[in-house]
């Protein structure tokens, strides 16, 4: 597959990634200290809009699948959609601030589920693209690994800026500001995308037969599908809370918005210059044990930085979070680059094709588990008394964020990598399952990024 088309692919992720980091800083923040909503109350929208993710998700997925367009499958579903998706990231920060609490409840929540289903839309099928554009074991992961790196920088953009934010007087109309120019931003990254995979798709049209929907219900019971839903719930509730805690851990432990986003960037960067490395040990190490060393070593830095980190800590913060997106870097990459080879793995045990489906599956128990990590961290702040309008926090609040930021996330993590060895589809697996079906597939099924009839030309 050509470099460009990696690339041009992966910024969408860029696109994606700025409103969903955004959202998953910022956002439970956002309603508790500048629209004024407890935290309970807060948690509860954000539990909402991830619940409704658990609906449409899956339902996009088989709507994808049985898509048939001229623009193709999935790649319709982001030209079309990328327009709604900025919108609706535009609009979940124009919740008005001169209501009641129950109206700017009800507004936040019908916000937070349009923008649900918009990125849904767009998300699904954007990532069930990976097991068409190639067969292969590590260029998947490659692949994985280019859009990890573009993730990187949205999270840096979309999470970063959203904290610098805060510290603002005007807090509520600077938001207002980028929320506009942000997805535009995104809208022009997706768009970006759908250019570089156009034509890809027409050699699987025939690929995906239609089966039955509580077919796609059975899917998920599967052993090995079970399995990596498990782990990605898991890990969607330890790295919803991290996320969601960092502006409130920034505020009342750092002492300071400004250093935390500085401390978001010196993570993000680690952690995305270290995927060319992580993708080169996944080709030694299991990538199961490899997640496992590298989520066991991720909780001992959180709780590190969640107990020992005050204002006079800023370099050891700082140390700290580049040491945590090293760690880190393993789980930016590996898990997105396990469900395409359940795709082809499931055509060549089970003779069904179901690249949206699993995408829609893996979309629904995440956005299911960062619905959990949000009410979670909601109610656990309210528990020790957690109150956004006070203008300082009790040592019971605080001791809540440092709890919160530093052991639930650990937690999770290490359960997550448990549960990922059983997850049986090694790459000897994988690559028995790809030459049953390379002798079953015709000759064009070998180079699905090539559409014109020649030879595939290696990466520049």
């Amino acid at each position: 597959m050509l470099l460009r088309t990696k690339v041009g692919y992966a910024i969408g992720d860029l696109g994606l990634s700025i409103a969903y980091f955004a959202v998953g800083f910022f956002f439970l923040f956002y309603l508790t200290d500048v629209i004024g909503l407890s935290a309970s109350a807060a948690g509860t929208v954000v539990l909402i809009g991830k619940l409704w993710d658990g609906v449409n998700d899956p339902i996009i997925g088989v709507m994808s699948d049985r898509t048939r367009s001229r623009h193709g499958r999935k790649r319709v579903y982001l030209l079309y959609g990328a327009i709604p998706f900025a919108i609706s990231f535009a609009l979940l920060w124009w919740v008005p601030l001169d209501v009641s609490q129950t109206v700017a409840f009800v507004l936040a929540a019908l916000a937070i589920l349009f923008f649900a289903t918009a990125y849904s839309l767009v998300a699904v099928p954007y990532m069930a693209m990976v097991p068409i554009m190639t067969v292969d074991y590590d260029e998947r992961t490659q692949v994985i690994g280019f859009r990890a790196m573009f993730s990187s920088f949205g999270t840096i953009t979309g999470g970063g800026i959203a904290l610098l934010v805060s510290q603002e007087d005007g807090v509520e109309s600077a938001l207002r500001g980028i929320s506009i120019g942000f997805g535009v931003f995104c809208a022009v990254a997706i768009f970006v995308a759908a250019a570089a995979i156009k034509g890809i798709e027409a050699q699987h049209d025939a690929d995906i037969a239609k089966v039955p929907f509580r077919r796609y219900v059975a899917l998920a019971r599967e052993p090995n599908v079970s399995t990596l839903l498990w782990f990605k719930l898991l890990g969607a509730v330890a790295t919803g809370v991290l996320t969601a805690t960092l502006p409130f851990f920034a505020e009342h432990v750092v002492g300071s918005t400004g250093i935390a986003s500085i401390s978001l960037a010196v993570y993000t960067i680690t952690a995305a210059a270290l995927v060319p490395l992580t993708n080169r040990l996944t080709h030694r190490i299991d990538k199961r044990r490899l997640l496992l060393i590298a989520n066991i070593l991720a909780a001992v830095l959180l709780l590190i930085l969640g107990l020992l980190v005050n204002t006079d800590s800023t370099v050891l913060f700082l140390i700290g979070s580049a040491l945590l997106g090293a760690s880190m870097s393993a789980y930016l990459l590996i898990p997105g680059s396990l469900v395409p080879d359940l795709v082809d793995f499931y055509e060549y045990e089970r003779g069904e094709r179901h690249e949206s489906v699993f995408f829609g599956l893996w979309m629904t128990i995440h956005q299911i588990g960062l619905g959990i990590a949000g009410f979670v961290l909601g109610v656990f702040l309210q528990v020790f008394g957690y109150d956004g309008s006070a203008d300082v926090q009790t040592e019971s609040g605080v001791l809540g964020v440092r709890l919160a930021f530093g052991v639930i996330p650990g937690i999770f993590l290490v359960i997550a990598a448990l549960v990922l060895l059983r997850y049986g589809i090694t790459r000897g697996r994988f690559e028995e399952a790809r030459r049953a079906l390379e002798i079953k597939a015709p000759p064009t099924r070998h180079h699905p990024a090539q559409t014109d009839g020649r030879r595939p030309q290696p990466d520049a």
